[in-house]
C-alpha cells in the first residue's frame, strides 16, 4: 500500500506514504479515543462517587434522627435503608454505565466506526473489568458504610441506653434520698410532736394537781384567800393568806406541787428561796407519793426540811389538812400571844424582826449554802487525797525502776558506777 501511493506537498515538495499517514492518524485518534474514554469514564467514576457521598450524607443524617429508637429498631431500620440504597445504588451505577458506554460507543462509531471494530472485544473486555471494579468498589464502600454506621448507630444507642439507664438510676437514687431526708423529717418531727406531748401531759398533771390543791384548800379553809400564781409568773402555786375572825392576813403559808416520779431535794432549795422573795415563812411542798423523799415517815404524813419553814407533804388530802391545819393553828395562836403580851415598843419591833422571813430564811439560806460548800470541800478534799496517793505511788514506782535498772547495769556490767550515784545532796534535808 505504500508503493502505490505517495503524497507530494506542495510547499515543501515532501514525499509522504498515505499508508503511513493514516496508520499515524488512526493512532492518534485511537489515542484521542482511549483518552475521551478514560476522562468519560473517570468522570462517571466521580458522579457516583458524589452521588454516593451525597447519599451518604443523606443516610448519616437519616441514621441521627434513628439514634433516637431502641438499638434494635435503629439497627433493623438502618438496615433496611442500607439494602434500598444498596439497589439504588446499583441501578444508578448501572444506568451511568450504560449511558456513558452508549454514548462513548456511538460517538467512536460514528467518527471511526471502521477503525474500531477490531477494538470492541478489547473495549469490552476493558468496560467489564471497569465495571466489575466499580461494583466491587461501591460494594465494599457501601458495606463498609453500612459497618461503620451500623456500628455508629449501635454505640449511640448502647450511649443513650446507658445515658437512660444513668438518668434512671440517679432518679432511682434522688427517690431513695428524698424517701429518706423525708422519713427522717418524719421520724424528727415525730420526736417533736411526742416530747411536746409528754411536756404538755407533765404540764397539765402539774396543772391539775395545782387545781386539785387550790380546790381543795378553798373547800377546807373557806374563811382564808388563795393567792395564785399565774401560770409563767416566777415562783410556786399558791399562797394561803390566813385570816382570823376580823383580821385580815394576818400570816401565809406558800404552797408548791410537784407531780413527778423522782424527788429532786433542790425543789426544796427554790422554794425556799420563792418564800424568801414573798416575804413568808412557812411552806408546804406537795409531791406525788412515787416522788417522796428517802426520809419520809409515812406515820408523820411530812418531814421537815430548814428547821419547821418548809414541809415536804404526799399529796394526801387528809393528812394534808391536818399538816396545814396545825401550821394555821400555830400562826393564829402567836399572833393572838403577841396582843394579849405587854411588850415594849421596841422588844416588840427586835421579836417581830428576828421571826420576821426577812430575818429567818436568809439565815436558813446561808445554812443551806454552807452545808452545799461543805459537802463540795469535802468532795474536793477527798479528790486531792486520791491525787497525792496516786502521785506518790507513781514516784515510789520510778524510784523502783531506776534502782533495779543501776542494779542490772551493776550485776551485767560490773561494779563501774559510782557508789553515790543514788544518793542526792539534799537527801536530809527532805528527810
Amino acid at each position: 500500500m505504500s508503493d502505490s501511493l505517495k503524497i507530494t506537498c506542495p510547499k515543501c515538495n515532501a514525499t509522504f506514504d498515505a499508508g503511513d499517514a493514516f496508520n499515524a492518524h488512526l493512532k492518534n485518534a485511537q489515542i484521542e479515543s482511549e483518552k475521551k474514554l478514560k476522562a468519560a469514564q473517570k468522570q462517571a467514576v466521580q458522579d457516583v462517587e458524589d452521588k454516593y457521598k451525597s447519599q451518604l450524607e443523606k443516610q448519616e443524617q437519616e441514621i441521627e434522627k434513628a439514634k433516637k429508637a431502641e438499638r434494635n429498631k435503629a439497627t433493623e431500620e438502618a438496615e433496611k435503608k442500607f439494602k434500598l440504597q444498596l439497589q439504588k445504588q446499583e441501578q444508578e451505577i448501572e444506568k451511568v454505565k450504560k449511558t456513558e458506554r452508549n454514548k462513548a460507543t456511538e460517538e467512536i462509531e460514528k467518527k471511526y466506526k471502521s477503525q474500531l471494530e477490531n477494538k470492541d472485544k478489547q473495549l469490552a473486555e476493558t468496560q467489564k473489568n471497569l465495571e466489575q471494579k466499580l461494583k466491587e468498589d461501591a460494594e465494599k464502600k457501601l458495606e463498609l458504610a453500612k459497618k461503620e454506621n451500623a456500628k455508629k448507630a449501635e454505640q449511640e444507642a448502647e450511649k443513650k441506653f446507658s445515658a437512660i439507664l444513668e438518668k434512671q438510676k440517679d432518679e432511682l437514687e434522688k427517690s431513695k434520698k428524698s424517701q429518706e431526708i423525708t422519713q427522717k423529717r418524719l421520724e424528727e418531727r415525730t420526736q417533736e410532736i411526742t416530747k411536746i406531748m409528754e411536756a404538755r401531759k407533765v404540764e397539765l398533771q402539774g396543772e391539775i394537781q395545782e387545781e386539785r390543791l387550790q380546790d381543795f384548800l378553798r373547800k377546807k379553809f373557806p374563811e382564808d384567800d388563795i393567792e395564785e400564781i399565774k401560770k409563767g409568773a416566777k415562783g410556786g402555786d399558791c399562797i394561803l393568806i390566813i385570816n382570823y375572825k376580823d383580821k385580815k392576813g394576818i400570816a401565809k403559808i406558800y404552797f408548791e406541787s410537784k407531780d413527778t416520779k423522782n424527788f429532786n431535794e433542790s425543789w426544796v432549795d427554790k422554794l425556799l428561796s420563792d418564800m424568801k422573795n414573798k416575804g413568808i415563812a412557812n411552806g408546804i411542798l406537795v409531791v406525788s407519793k412515787s416522788a417522796l423523799p428517802s426520809d419520809f415517815r409515812n406515820d408523820d404524813g411530812y418531814v421537815k426540811r430548814h428547821g419547821n419553814s418548809i414541809y415536804v407533804a404526799a399529796l394526801d388530802f387528809r393528812s394534808l389538812h391536818i399538816l396545814v391545819d396545825g401550821i394555821r393553828s400555830i400562826l393564829i395562836l402567836k399572833t393572838k400571844e403577841n396582843k394579849e403580851h405587854e411588850i415594849p415598843d421596841i422588844m416588840k419591833k427586835a421579836w417581830e424582826n428576828l421571826n420576821s422571813p426577812h430575818f429567818v430564811l436568809p439565815i436558813k439560806t446561808m445554812n443551806s449554802q454552807i452545808r452545799n460548800m461543805e459537802v463540795i470541800f469535802r468532795k474536793e478534799k477527798e479528790s486531792f487525797e486520791r491525787m497525792s496517793a496516786h502521785k506518790d505511788k507513781a514516784i515510789k514506782e520510778i524510784h523502783s525502776n531506776l534502782v533495779s535498772m543501776v542494779m542490772s547495769f551493776s550485776r551485767n556490767v560490773g561494779d563501774v558506777l559510782p557508789q553515790d550515784l543514788l544518793e542526792h545532796k539534799d537527801d536530809k534535808l527532805i528527810e
